[in-house]
């Protein structure tokens, strides 16, 4: 279970406000509250921009996920601010937060370079969850993801 009561609030306006942040906690010594180490949660965040991107394609969510994402898009992307505690189909656990050591510098190095991809790239137009979003949804999306979970990073 995810222990929330330490939590940072963040919101970022923009990817640069994401690659700040990362750089800051990554300047120096962090803890992380809940489940992930900081290394996990970029290569998480990293994974989430190559599928939007259409760098990678995510395992296909169960039906039922698939009929409610588009329903509840305008609530993940605007409501404020994103609550942790959504469970993943195990397929997806496993795609989205892989197993393994994501040591934190090499993690800096591919989320870094999963923005840039995105960016030059551009977001699908077609969210593999979400379904048609524009552009600068798909932004907004991404950067309140990033804020959702590098709220669980702190400075030592």
């Amino acid at each position: 279970m995810v222990d929330v009561t330490e939590q940072r609030e963040l919101s970022f306006p923009d990817f640069d406000a994401v690659l700040e942040e990362v750089d800051r906690l990554a300047s120096g010594e962090v803890r992380t509250v809940g489940n992930h180490t900081f290394g996990e949660i970029l290569n998480h965040l990293a994974i989430s921009h190559d599928v939007s991107a259409g760098r990678l394609q995510a395992p296909s969510p169960p039906l039922l996920v698939k009929l409610l994402m588009p329903l509840i898009r305008r609530t993940v992307i605007h409501a404020k601010p994103l609550k942790p505690g959504f469970k993943l189909p195990a397929s997806g656990e496993s795609f989205f937060w892989p197993a393994g050591d994501f040591e934190t510098s090499s993690s800096v190095a591919r989320f870094k370079e999963s923005v840039e991809y995105y960016r030059t790239n551009g977001p699908l137009a077609k969210h593999p969850f979400f379904g048609k979003l524009t552009s600068a949804e798909c932004d907004q999306l991404q950067c309140r993801h990033a804020a959702l979970h590098l709220g669980f990073v702190h400075p030592a």
